[in-house]
């Protein structure tokens, strides 16, 4: 074989490689049809809201500690960085949008730190789509009442905090797709 024939060979190879590598990039990345939030039932216990614009629900709702959350500390201090692995909620497979999901066991431990910052989203399990996340502090689960909803949205290229009637959160999710 030539020289120009192998140097055209791996040229080849090469772009074949870069192809691969750069459709199994693009192919791992869900679709967003939905939004998370956060809100409490009738007695302050903490629920998933999600809403979304796919044919079935998402199959699990994934809560975990962050680093850095969307809203600043409420005493200042820089946040802690807790070693707790989060959790997975199940979504049941008849749940309609918009739809609630306790977080048993959320927050972690009796005492929990108000400053801990968490995020929270919804995700099928074949990895087809997932919801947009909602970022929050246990210390901000006091200020919500029943019927009103977290969430994390994009104003003007930063995230903030907004509380939404149950009304709106439903159409935001609807509005996903």
């Amino acid at each position: 074989m030539s020289l120009h024939a192998r140097t055209v060979c791996r040229a080849a190879a090469r772009l074949a490689v870069a192809v691969l590598i750069l459709g199994g990039l693009t192919s791992c990345s869900p679709e967003r049809k939905g939004i998370t939030g956060l809100t409490v039932d009738a007695a302050g216990r903490p629920l998933a809201a999600l809403a979304w614009c796919s044919d079935r629900p998402p199959d699990i709702v994934s809560l975990f500690t962050v680093r850095e959350a969307t809203s600043p500390t409420p005493s200042g201090r820089p946040t802690p960085w807790p070693m707790w692995p989060g959790e997975k909620y199940t979504v049941p497979r008849a749940a309609t949008s918009p739809t609630t999901v306790p977080l048993e066991s959320f927050p972690p431990g009796s005492g929990a730190d108000p400053d801990v910052a968490y995020a929270m989203y919804g995700v099928a399990d074949d990895n087809s789509f997932t919801t947009h996340r909602v970022d929050f502090r246990v210390g901000e689960l006091t200020d919500l009442a029943a019927g009103s909803v977290l969430v994390t949205e994009i104003v003007e290229g930063e995230e903030v905090q907004v509380t939404l009637s149950l009304e709106e959160f439903a159409h935001r999710g609807e509005n996903e797709c």
